[in-house]
């Protein structure tokens, strides 16, 4: 797959907005399937680095896409399912995690100062169909962002939630993550052991 043409134009804009990377310290949430819902497999991002997504190519390098609220987690699970017309009841049963994080520089999209230094509208960022430019071996610009971010060496990005209005995404680069930084899986006892 060959970098999206606005590749150059978004490492300048990615490289000046480092100074402006902001922290994050809560809770996220994260929707797996049985099968992945395990500590060995949550949070890996390796699902994401093999298939790419919205924020990241595919065969790029791990990001593990969470939510800042549960309901949003389901959200975008569901709507993966709907893109494919494939029915909800296929898309159960789900394990949903809270994850304790505590990261230091985060690329903020839902910051509109942001998304105007990357002359990237929210209208772009939500609609861009990353699936079907996958597809036909074209890299979207959600991924061309999350590209350069990650070589940039951000810990991740937060994001408007394509799936759930005004729901916010985390997506985290564990290979960038800070020894001072943290991403732990809360409850980790109660998940069932490794399929």
């Amino acid at each position: 797959m060959s970098h999206h043409p606005d590749s150059p134009r978004l490492e300048r804009a990615v490289t000046r907005l480092l100074p402006a990377a902001v922290p994050f310290q809560g809770v996220a949430y994260r929707s797996a399937s049985p099968r992945y819902a395990n500590l060995h497999d949550l949070l890996t991002g390796a699902g994401a680095r093999l298939s790419g997504a919205r924020w990241n190519p595919p065969g790029s390098f791990p990001s593990v896409y969470l939510s800042l609220d549960p309901h949003t987690a389901l959200d975008e699970v569901l709507a993966h399912f709907h893109h494919y017309a494939l029915s909800i009841p296929s898309a159960m049963p789900r394990v949903t995690v809270a994850v304790s994080a505590s990261l230091q520089r985060l690329l903020d999209l839902t910051d509109a100062e942001v998304c105007s230094s990357l002359r990237l509208s929210r209208r772009r960022l939500l609609t861009e169909p990353w699936r079907e430019m996958q597809a036909a071996g074209e890299e979207a610009v959600t991924q061309a962002v999350g590209r350069v971010a990650f070589h940039a060496g951000v810990e991740g990005l937060l994001v408007p939630s394509a799936a759930r209005a005004h729901g916010v995404n985390l997506i985290v680069f564990p290979a960038n993550i800070d020894r001072s930084s943290l991403l732990e899986v809360l409850g980790a006892e109660e998940l069932p052991p490794r399929l």
